[in-house]
């Protein structure tokens, strides 16, 4: 071996002043990555792979002087949590040793750290896994809370922004994540069953004892600690954020900004510890090599296909998306994790929290090029040509955002396959009119009657035909289909002048679907009284036809593209849903509001009830006392609380936004048009369909 000459090696000098001989060599504290200084640690692992440099009995016994760092004129210290730093020892790594012919030793050498590194600590049993501080208090919380929930008491249902923000139902959110839903409301509610609930409990706990097994290492010095508080501290974070994640992208956006509207935000249930799994994912993105192996094919540890544990516990994350939805409470765990990850990638440059060692930049760069020098030299001892695998350790630190290249990409890959399976899950296939006709009451001659009201607008504007053109196009044309003879529309005003409503039934008149399915019936009169007008369309059309269904509809209305089918649709799960409903609401004020025909004779009386309760020229708006019916917010529809049932969407658009007669000024021409929220969506008392 060449030695390094002390004119290109040794003679440097201190921030001190002070000269550094060629005798003086690094000490192995400094070179070995284990050591408790782990600034050099990426320094040591880069400068050769295992192999790469093969022993040759010329060079048994041989040594090597490598200078030490200089002294700071200002002693550092080590920004962890470890014992404080020794002082710079000086000495002679040997290459070699007399016992082993032609082998560098493992433990005096640390350019080998994986060939010759010291054993891996033994795999963990699952018994020390579970007796980990937090994994041990998670399963301790989730024993008691399941015998509760065991009871039936609390919680009954599964915990959702609806139920938080509108009904303040705060312990239950407390207590969401340690709950494993066994009860048969729970199970229905979580909509999961017995055996995969439990299977996903086990799962999830082994996957966060896991997690601590290996940050708990990661944050050395302190770290149990550490992982403590970062847990804990994210599951407050995460379901706050789901809380606002649920507000904003439906009670917020779906007003006036409906692209932003998403329904299920406000709904879905929020059970167990897949976001925190989910965020604690994305932490240890920040050190994707740091967990060994399992199984590598082809015995290549840096292979494309090696198994890590990370890969065993991102399936084990991903198998909580698999029976059920749950974007929005994993996609909120997700958000957390990665402010969480830039939190300690930031920390850990500074030097805590585990991380490197902050030294001056004098010192870093002059410690780093005598290193880079020496290492050069010894590299030609071992071959005819330098060896360019090593790096300054510079280089790797300018890298500010290298955090980003793993965190990124598995933000990204958990995120497809979320939205992958909320989309699966979310697939709901149109009831057919078979379907509909076996199941509600097939005796009855109607199913569905629908009473289209309509009076004079100002300025002569009429609407009963693009409203009427929206309902026939969706109506059976032959008497093949089973609908074709349960489905009829009454076209009803009590105004015995009004032109739009002859020129409309005259229309109709000669068309054969009109005349199949339209109803014309007009009541003597003359006084604009929405209240009287709904009173006496009730009792008429109520009383007539025989129909499981009467819906309310106002003639400004029309059926949005596929409001139609989605109608049907929300009335069916509402009878497999909710069996004692009152009704179904699919519309705004006083349009889309469809009874049960007891119901709706029951709501006639309401109206009047409230006309009298109050101070003449201040009731109750009649379509507001028709929607507290539904509610179950009078005490002659109190049967009906917590039954009513709506679209996530307004399945109607509004046509008449300058000409309503409930409005003085009007409304703007972009409210209430399709796309829009349904107004009781959120509601937690409402089944959103």
């Amino acid at each position: 071996m060449v030695s390094p000459s002390p004119s290109s090696v040794s003679q440097q000098r201190s921030p001190m002043g002070q000269q550094i001989h060629s005798s003086t060599s690094i000490s192995s504290q400094h070179l070995n990555p284990h050591s408790s200084n782990p600034t050099f640690a990426s320094y040591a692992s880069s400068i050769s792979s295992p192999g790469s440099r093969p022993a040759s009995p010329s060079i048994v016994g041989a040594t090597t002087t490598v200078p030490t760092p200089p002294q700071s004129p200002t002693a550092y210290q080590l920004k962890t949590f470890s014992a404080p730093p020794t002082p710079p020892i000086s000495t002679i790594v040997a290459v070699g040793t007399p016992g082993t012919p032609g082998l560098p030793s493992s433990s005096q050498n640390s350019y080998f750290p994986n060939q010759y590194a010291p054993p891996p600590p033994p795999t963990p049993t699952f018994f020390s896994l579970i007796s980990q501080p937090v994994t041990r208090t998670v399963l301790v919380l989730t024993v008691i809370m399941t015998l509760v929930s065991l009871g039936g008491k609390f919680p009954d249902h599964c915990t959702s922004p609806s139920k938080v923000l509108y009904a303040d139902q705060y312990p239950a959110l407390l207590a969401s994540p340690f709950i494993v839903p066994l009860t048969p409301a729970l199970l229905a509610s979580a909509k999961t069953g017995l055996v995969s609930s439990v299977i996903l409990a086990f799962s999830n706990l082994l996957s966060l004892a896991l997690f601590e097994d290996h940050l708990t290492v990661i944050f050395n010095g302190d770290g149990p600690r550490i992982f403590r508080n970062m847990v804990f501290l994210m599951m407050g974070l995460i379901m706050g954020l789901r809380q606002f994640l649920g507000f904003v992208f439906s009670r917020a956006t779906g007003w006036h900004i409906p692209a932003l509207f998403f329904s299920d935000s406000m709904f879905e249930c929020n059970l167990g510890l897949a976001p925190f799994l989910f965020a604690l994912l994305v932490v240890q993105a920040l050190f994707p090599h740091s967990s060994p192996s399992i199984y590598a094919v082809g015995d290549k540890p840096s292979s494309l296909w090696t198994i890590r544990r990370t890969h065993i516990q991102i399936v084990l994350c991903l198998l909580n998306v698999v029976p059920k939805t749950i974007v929005w409470w994993a996609g909120s765990g997700l958000i957390v994790g990665f402010f969480a990850a830039m939190t300690i990638s930031f920390q850990r440059r500074m030097g805590h929290w585990g991380g490197k060692v902050k030294t001056s930049a004098y010192e870093k760069q002059l410690w780093e090029s005598e290193v880079f020098e020496a290492m050069l030299e010894e590299d030609e001892a071992f071959s005819d040509s330098p060896s360019t695998d090593f790096l300054p350790y510079t280089k790797e630190k300018r890298h500010g955002l290298k955090a980003l290249a793993y965190v990124l990409p598995t933000i990204f890959f958990v995120l497809l396959f979320l939205v992958g399976c909320n989309q699966f899950h979310t697939i709901r296939p149109n009831v057919s009119s078979m379907t509909l006709n076996d199941s509600i009451e097939p005796q009855t001659p109607y199913l569905l009657t629908l009473v289209l009201m309509t009076a004079p607008r100002k300025n002569g504007v009429n609407y009963i035909r693009e409203t009427l053109d929206s309902y026939l196009r969706n109506f059976p044309d032959e008497n093949v289909d089973p609908l074709y003879n349960r489905i009829q529309i009454v076209v009803y005003t009590h105004f015995t002048d009004y032109p739009g409503y002859d020129e409309a039934m005259l229309y109709y008149s000669t068309i054969a679907k009109a005349r199949k399915h339209v109803k014309w019936v007009r009541d003597p009169g003359s006084e604009k009284n929405q209240r009287k007008h709904l009173v006496s369309a009730i009792r008429t059309v109520g009383a007539a036809e025989d129909s499981v269904y009467l819906g309310i509809m106002e003639d400004d209305f029309p059926f949005c593209e596929g409001g139609w089918q989605e109608m049907l649709n929300t009335i069916y799960a509402a009878h497999e849903t909710v069996p004692d409903h009152c009704g179904v609401f699919v519309g705004t004020g006083g349009s889309g509001l469809i009874f049960k025909r007891s119901v709706a004779l029951t709501a006639s009386f309401l109206l009047e009830q409230d006309a009298l309760m109050y101070k003449p020229g201040k009731p109750t708006p009649p379509d507001v006392s028709l929607q507290n019916c539904l509610l179950g917010e009078h005490e002659y529809c109190s049967s009906c609380a917590g039954t009513l049932v709506t679209s996530r969407t307004l399945l109607q658009r509004h046509l008449g936004h300058n000409t309503s007669s409930s409005s003085e000024f009007g409304y703007d021409p972009n409210d209430f048009q399709c796309g829009w929220r349904h107004p009781f969506n959120g509601m937690p008392t409402v089944h959103t369909i």
